[in-house]
């Protein structure tokens, strides 16, 4: 039995973003022993599919010629003869390798090869076989070869019940030891991000049905768990995206704690597509996050965070703020501390952290100096609002145009944002077709755990006001003192691409954290606004960059005329930021099971969802919903192999479950040259009584084969296209 193609036809969803981001930063030492430890796990759940095959021949008499994990082809170029494997023995009868190729692996059994040129030809070899072991002197010559019996030994000549043991006891193997993986894994506990709702993104689905901050998920689409993973969270909400993008997913949340009754809420939340890419779906919940800071970096480059909290603030605990103490009962202890910084931007905090030796330190966080190019950017139209919220209540409507808070004008998204962001009851005028409308309204007490402009798209919001707006990339005006040289821009112009420029004059300091890394990246390309790169994560983008960096900026004027200019960034005394630079590490748990038992249902949940997956994810392949960059091969494998590896054994043993449910089920697929095809064989020859017509059996192998060597071609180049 063969894994020829086995590995390539794992399906790797597209939300495992981050594949290997932090391997440049691993010595090579500590590289060779991650790759090791990759190639090790993904051998053993080839070694263990062939391992079921060939104990099960063994069991059953039939004579097994080779044991290989990889494939050793003969290799030769002209006269030079290259090793085929990486190393073999012979023990008894059978020769036990490592092929060169480590894309499978296979069991030889007399009388069976999945090439499908060679099939005739082995069965021959069977038969001749069982003549040179027959009494007598006759000469095989003189034999007609299709008379003789088969070699008893050999896989044509057993039952049918024993072929199909045989021919299932791969995917049998690799089904109990995926449950092994995992049951080892919860053994040993898992780190995992609680499904808790850190924060919600503003004008989403889970914002519009006004879902608090700090409750847990327990149920979402089906899939019930009262200690449910973050990522479990999200992939249902993909999967019930790509299936049926328009009907409504039911979630339970709970909330309260131990110290306080508990109370289930239950919504129905239709999905909404990712700017970026509309095929996948969410409902706009953030994760949570921890009351620890970063222990790589507690704050950002160059942010007023980080002239207050240096190294020695690395993994610290947030003890107070502004003289409360953070409550560590709550579900989310930090969300309160969030809340609070987004409420009060313009203030300063006094903040006191337990540092890893249990020492404390207090520190006042001052507020976060706004930086610009001197851009302003115009107020978009209301998109959203809560049901029954505030705003509602109050009359406003969608399309609705803020122009006044408390009777002053505001003229830009940030300074209305800035306006409201303390949460007072006040009069808000909106523009409504041509005429005015004051409107006055009293916010609630929902929490800001998120600054007003994070989230996914160009909405903003202050949650406790209950509408969201839109941010588009035009100018409601501009300083030209921040200009170098150039046109000058208009009120009204759209933005179309503003790019960095002498960036080799940056400190390095800035390069050395993978954030400020990744966002310089992009704006040496060109910032091209979109819903994805949005006028609001443009300026944040900014922020910690040193005043004096220069900006080309391209713009639409209002008459069609495009404007090109360039800008220096500024300090903006008038504007300050709601982030102001702390970077708090995610929230994380670890689920351990109590002894073996529990380990071992866990370990069975564990498949069972993973087996569900694979079959959900065929059906939508089979119904077209699934695209190619969605379809991933052995590269992938390997990508994400590492990154789940380098997160430890215990991510590492669960990647290793699903791999072992994708081929399970991939595997066992009715296509010729799989385990699957011959069991559709084996099942039409028990029906019949007979064997299938032997050449009938060849040619559809063939065709089975040609299907797979295409995936696999595809595949392999739909890989190298997807990462380059």
């Amino acid at each position: 039995m063969t894994m020829a193609n086995d590995l390539f036809l794992l399906l790797a969803q597209a939300d495992s973003g981050g594949w290997l981001e932090s391997l440049g930063l691993l010595d090579l030492g500590s590289q060779a022993l991650l790759w090791f430890r990759v190639a090790l796990g993904i051998g053993l759940v080839i070694f263990v599919h062939e391992l079921g095959h060939f104990v099960a021949a063994k069991t059953f008499g039939v004579k097994c010629e080779k044991f290989y994990v990889g494939f050793d082809p003969p290799m030769k170029f002209g006269p030079i003869k290259l090793p085929s494997s990486l190393g073999k023995f012979r023990f008894g009868e059978t020769e036990y390798g490592i092929g060169i190729i480590p894309l499978g692996g296979y069991v030889k059994m007399l009388g069976q090869d999945d090439d499908p040129r060679r099939m005739k030809e082995e069965v021959e070899r069977a038969r001749r076989v069982a003549a040179e072991n027959a009494d007598g002197d006759v000469d095989p010559e003189d034999i007609d070869i299709d008379s003789l019996p088969l070699d008893p030994r050999s896989l044509p000549a057993k039952p049918v019940w024993q072929r199909m043991i045989i021919m299932s006891a791969g995917v049998f193997m690799n089904v109990i030891t995926g449950i092994m993986f995992a049951g080892a894994a919860y053994f040993g506990g898992v780190p995992y991000t609680p499904a808790i709702v850190g924060g919600v993104s503003p004008g989403g689905p889970a914002w519009k049905a006004d879902i608090e901050p700090g409750g847990e998920v327990v149920s979402i689409d089906g899939l019930e768990d009262s200690q449910m993973h973050f990522r479990e969270m999200r992939s249902a909400i993909l999967h019930a995206g790509l299936e049926e993008p328009d009907r409504p997913v039911p979630l339970t949340l709970v909330y309260g704690n131990s110290e306080a009754p508990q109370s289930e809420v239950e919504y129905s939340l239709t999905t909404e597509p990712l700017p970026q890419d509309d095929r996948l779906r969410i409902i706009g919940i953030i994760a949570p996050g921890s009351e620890t800071l970063s222990s790589t970096s507690p704050a950002t480059e160059n942010s007023i965070a980080s002239t207050v909290v240096d190294e020695r603030f690395a993994g610290a605990k947030l003890d107070s703020y502004a003289g409360k103490p953070l409550d560590l009962e709550a579900i989310v202890p930090i969300n309160a501390f969030y809340d609070h910084l987004y409420s009060n931007p313009d203030q300063d905090i006094e903040l006191t952290f337990t540092l890893k030796e249990d020492v404390q330190s207090s520190v006042t966080l001052p507020p976060q100096v706004s930086k610009w190019i001197g851009i302003r950017s115009v107020i978009g139209p209301v998109t959203d609002l809560v049901g029954g919220g505030p705003a509602e209540a109050a009359g406003m409507k969608i399309d609705d145009v803020v122009t006044a808070v408390g009777g002053a004008p505001v003229d830009d998204a940030e300074a209305l944002l800035l306006a409201i962001a303390n949460r007072k009851a006040t009069r808000i005028a909106v523009k409504r077709g041509d005429e005015t409308i004051e409107l006055e309204i009293n916010p609630d007490d929902s929490l800001q755990t998120l600054p007003p402009t994070t989230g996914v798209g160009l909405k903003a919001s202050v949650n406790a006001y209950g509408f969201a707006f839109s941010m588009p990339a035009k100018v409601a005006a501009f300083d030209d003192g921040s200009k170098v040289d150039g046109d000058t821009l208009e009120d009204g112009a759209t933005l179309r691409k503003i790019q960095l420029i002498e960036s080799d004059k940056l400190p390095e300091e800035l390069l050395k954290q993978p954030i400020l890394l990744e966002a310089i990246e992009k704006l040496e390309e060109g910032w091209e606004f979109s819903e994805e790169k949005t006028v609001s994560a443009f300026f944040e983008s900014i922020q910690f960059l040193p005043t004096g960096t220069k900006f080309k900026v391209l713009a639409e004027q209002p008459s069609g005329v495009i404007a090109d200019l360039n800008v220096e960034l500024k300090e903006d005394e008038n504007r300050v930021r709601f982030d102001r630079g702390l970077v708090f590490a995610p929230a994380e748990m670890i689920q351990t099971a109590s002894g073996v038992q529990e380990a071992s249902m866990l370990g069975i949940r564990e498949a069972k969802r993973r087996l569900g997956e694979v079959m959900r994810f065929l059906g939508m392949a089979s119904r077209g919903k699934i695209s190619a960059d969605q379809v991933g091969g052995p590269v992938r494998i390997f990508q994400v192999a590492g990154s789940e590896a380098e997160q430890g054994i215990s991510k590492q043993l669960l990647f290793l479950t699903m791999l072992s449910m994708n081929l399970a089920i991939l595997n066992f697929l009715p296509i010729p040259v799989l385990d699957g095809g011959h069991m559709v064989f084996l099942i039409a020859e028990a029906v019949m009584g007979k064997r299938v017509n032997e050449e009938l059996e060849m040619r559809l192998t063939m065709v089975g084969a040609c299907m797979l060597l295409a995936l696999m071609i595809f595949v392999f180049f739909n890989d190298i296209i997807n990462i380059i």
